[in-house]
């Protein structure tokens, strides 16, 4: 293994010094397949990628030279294996879902390739070696979430390559169990024994929040399929980033899990979307309008009034024009308490949905609270093949327990085909509308106009 990891970066470095001239971030290839005996790396010195190598040249140029360097390998052998017979119909699949995460994660001084057929480096410019374990982690166990509905944290392994004396190398694995164990322990030994105290995520996203654009507000229309028009339009926060993806969502924030941040997002989406609301209704426009509120927002009381007080501050001809979809609510939820927090908003709105937290999470709290449409957002490669089984059961689920069903992410007349033939009552994806910047007014619209529109559209990878 020291061997192998010696010849990378030999591999990806050289032996002399080049001339380094700012380049966009590389698009990777595909290495080719790798002899099962000796396992090569891709000849970057010599040509192959080598606008990879300069870029990880300039990297380790820039670095304290007695630091040792990060650089990360994550490998997908326990997806794999989790999978089984399904991975060759869904690895091109899982392959771009990985790529997608690390360029969420990753700020844009680092850099990832793809080694192997189940293989990533990953190399962080700055950051240090345990918190880009994290980061490297959080990227598998999201994956494991999206692909499994579950993720399993002592199978989510991050080897990290670390200097010894003489120059050598080795590869240090450590699971996700043992890191959030040894982060929770060091915290409560710096807290001084007082208690539980919450272990924050450690990872790129700061500095990689400081290259994305402000909070912004965009709307998507949402298809009732019974009715056969386009009435409501979700409010989601939107950022900008450079040369990459935008940010939708709670991913817009520093760290997701900070619940100040969180209702601080919540409240710019609400009276940023209330004040177009009001301007379009007094422009005779007619539709209705989701907001975005998530479980922790309203869960500790100081938060929830910060909430109501905004709520409360609709104009009372709009009331019957708002919905309120509620994210993040933990599976298991008490029935008792997800009936306070809807109860809560009930006065001011038309309807309250709930987000899908789990595949197949149990709705009988959602039913007891008196929630009215449970939603589902598919990933963005997703295949009729692989999520059939799972619209089936959303449906199913939703039918039982008198909710009506919605899915979010439908980007074909195939996908389109599947959820009106479950019985899905509520679509919204490419398919039925991009993001916009402003409501339009209720119109109608069949499938025959979403089969018209869908010709500029690109069916997703497998459909």
């Amino acid at each position: 293994m020291r061997r192998f990891m010696a010849s990378v970066l030999k591999s990806l470095f050289g032996d002399g010094d080049q001339p380094v001239a700012p380049l966009p971030r590389p698009q990777f290839r595909r290495p080719e397949p790798a002899p099962a005996a000796a396992p090569v790396p891709p000849d970057m010195s010599a040509g192959h990628d080598h606008g990879l190598a300069v870029r990880l040249r300039r990297i380790f140029d820039g670095r304290d030279p007695t630091q040792a360097g990060s650089i990360h390998l994550l490998g997908l052998d326990s997806l794999h294996e989790k999978l089984g017979p399904r991975w060759p119909e869904v690895a091109a699949r899982v392959h771009a879902l990985t790529g997608k995460l690390l360029d969420q994660h990753l700020s844009a001084q680092d850099a990832w390739f793809r080694h192997g057929d189940e293989s990533y480096v990953v190399v962080f410019a700055s950051m240090g070696p345990e918190q880009a374990r994290l980061v490297c982690a959080k990227v598998m166990e999201e994956l494991q979430l999206m692909l499994l509905g579950h993720a399993d944290t002592d199978s989510i392994t991050v080897r990290t390559m670390v200097h010894e004396i003489g120059s050598d190398v080795m590869m240090v694995p450590a699971s996700l169990t043992q890191m959030l164990d040894a982060a929770q322990g060091h915290v409560r030994s710096a807290g001084g024994g007082q208690g539980p105290v919450m272990v924050r995520p450690m990872g790129g996203r700061t500095p990689l929040m400081v290259r994305a654009g402000p909070p912004q507000v965009r709307y998507r229309p949402v298809w009732d399929v019974q009715k056969q028009v386009l009435s409501l339009y979700m409010a989601r926060s939107f950022r900008e980033r450079e040369g990459r993806t935008p940010l939708w969502g709670y991913d817009c924030l520093d760290d997701p899990e900070d619940v100040a941040s969180i209702l601080e997002l919540d409240l710019h989406v609400a009276r940023d979307a209330l004040e177009t609301a009001l301007e379009l209704y007094d422009n005779r426009f007619r539709f209705f309008l989701s907001l975005p509120l998530h479980f922790e927002s309203l869960a500790a009381t100081t938060r929830r009034q910060e909430v109501m007080a905004t709520v409360r501050s609709i104009p009372r001809h709009l009331l019957p024009f708002m919905t309120y979809h509620l994210y993040g609510v933990p599976a298991g939820v008490p029935s008792g308490r997800l009936s306070e927090l809807v109860s809560a908003l009930k006065p001011f709105g038309r309807t309250v949905m709930l987000e899908q937290t789990t595949l197949g999470m149990s709705l009988a709290a959602a039913e007891t609270a008196g929630v009215r449409v449970v939603n589902m957002t598919l990933p963005y490669d997703a295949s009729v093949e692989r999520w059939r089984p799972e619209i089936a059961r959303l449906v199913t689920n939703a039918g039982r327990h008198r909710l009506l069903p919605a899915l979010e992410g439908v980007g074909s007349l195939e996908m389109e085909d599947l959820c009106e033939e479950a019985g899905v009552r509520f679509l919204s994806g490419d398919l039925i509308g991009e993001w916009v910047d402003v409501p339009e007014h209720v119109v109608r619209r069949s499938r025959t106009d979403f089969q018209r529109q869908s010709v500029n559209l690109r069916s997703p990878p497998g459909d």
